[in-house]
């Protein structure tokens, strides 16, 4: 086994790994001209040289380290002598730090990448969904590294087997992805937090994650999708060992380093007690590292007022209102060993159905308050009522002023990292 984690680029983190199956850590800039599958205000905000030392510290503990560049869209930025020049800087810049790999969204960069700079390994991000034998093959012809798998497929064995006796490059797997399984907001998703990590755009809106909104509401008000959702727990990691396959990436890039050890300890040992949500991305206090509220004080965009709500909006902890017994769930995987859900409807097989119903502990009426508090805010976006503007706020636009509003969530921001 070989696990590939999120760099939170705390160099303590690489030290509790020591002797672990970690092999490589992936990350990136908060901002620059590609962005990546995050926005850039939930990570932390570190400069170019902190991460030319956070990859030197790797380089000296044995491991690799593959910078992120997985955004689905450019923007078209390439097709100008502007653009292009600072993709090459940018590609200058990961070379000379020496990172080991690039992880891409886009055949663009894979090119690009391959042509002028063939030092750099190439891996394929999981925004590119290879999900097919053919694509997997398509992407190998281009003379790629690795391959990250589409995280949709993980219970669909067949195609995964299939793949994997289809392509000799290496494949890689996320284990703690809490996606809606088959999101339908997936792609917007993914592309609106990719031009929110783009550098330059970060003043041209306010960026509030719809699709994110639409989806934990799917959650709250209809928890079994956490069950369907397309996870691996540690336990069914041999499953997928029997298939060929042997890497497997944690996510995210924000978890502080407690909860961090504590998910590769779980995949490591290929056990957990407890409540399963607790290896996923789901609101939990304390456990991330605080978003900069600075991004969000926008006031000739939005109502900075409206956006305030935001901080009791995701004022919860869905591991305490929906309990799902990690034990429990022994034998949930061999279902899809020999099913293809694809071909069928949830609301004509309902196996997930009914063992969420025999394993889950669920408060179902704190659930309905927190999915209300995040669909009052949601359908803000919908009415414009986010972008109604009182007369008496429009100095929070002059620079001055605006400039202080920042200052002041940027403090806020540092005294709660530093609590």
């Amino acid at each position: 086994m070989k696990l590939r984690v999120g760099a939170n680029w705390d160099i303590g983190f690489l030290d509790a790994v020591k002797g672990t199956s970690v092999d490589t850590l992936f990350g990136k800039l908060p901002f620059d001209i590609v962005g990546g599958a995050r926005p850039g205000f939930v990570l932390p905000q570190v400069g170019r040289n902190d991460i030319e030392k956070y990859i030197q510290a790797c380089h000296e503990r044995n491991l690799e380290f593959s910078y992120l560049l997985n955004a689905p869209c450019l923007g078209n930025l390439q097709y100008s002598e502007k653009g292009y020049g600072q993709l090459v800087e940018l590609l200058e810049w990961i070379d000379q730090a020496r990172a080991d790999a690039v992880t891409i969204g886009i055949p663009y960069l894979v090119d690009l990448v391959r042509k002028r700079f063939p030092r750099l390994k190439i891996k394929i991000s999981t925004t590119a969904r290879v999900n097919t034998v053919r694509k997997a093959l398509q992407y190998e012809d281009m003379g790629v590294e690795e391959i990250i798998i589409d995280e949709h497929i993980n219970r669909e064995f067949k195609t995964l087997e299939a793949i994997r006796k289809s392509v000799k490059c290496n494949l890689e797997l996320i284990v703690n992805n809490i996606c809606l399984w088959q999101c339908p907001y997936n792609y917007e998703h993914v592309n609106h937090d990719g031009h929110a990590s783009r550098e330059g755009e970060e003043d041209q809106y306010c960026y509030l994650q719809y699709p994110g909104y639409l989806c934990l509401y799917r959650k709250l008000t209809d928890p079994v999708e956490l069950l369907k959702s397309p996870w691996i727990r540690p336990e069914d990691i041999p499953h997928y060992e029997a298939i060929g396959y042997d890497r497997f990436k944690i996510t995210e890039r924000f978890k502080r380093t407690p909860l961090l050890l504590e998910h590769v300890r779980a995949y490591e040992n290929r056990h957990y007690d407890g409540n399963l949500l607790d290896l996923f991305t789901l609101p939990r206090k304390g456990a991330f590292t605080p978003v900069h509220l600075e991004y969000f004080i926008q006031p000739e965009h939005v109502n900075i007022m409206k956006i305030s709500e935001l901080e009791k909006v995701f004022d919860l902890e869905v591991r305490d209102l929906i309990q799902l017994d990690n034990k429990k769930l022994e034998g949930f995987i061999d279902h899809f060993k020999t099913k293809n859900c694809n071909q069928i409807s949830c609301s004509s097989c309902r196996y997930c159905e009914d063992f969420f119903e025999k394993v889950a502990m669920v408060k179902k009426e704190e659930l309905e308050r927190a999915a209300q508090k995040v669909k009052n805010f949601s359908e803000k976006l919908l009415s414009g009522e986010i972008f109604d503007i009182p007369r008496s706020h429009l100095f929070f636009r002059i620079p001055l002023f605006k400039g202080l509003l920042k200052h002041f969530a940027k403090r806020q921001f540092t005294t709660n990292r530093e609590k």
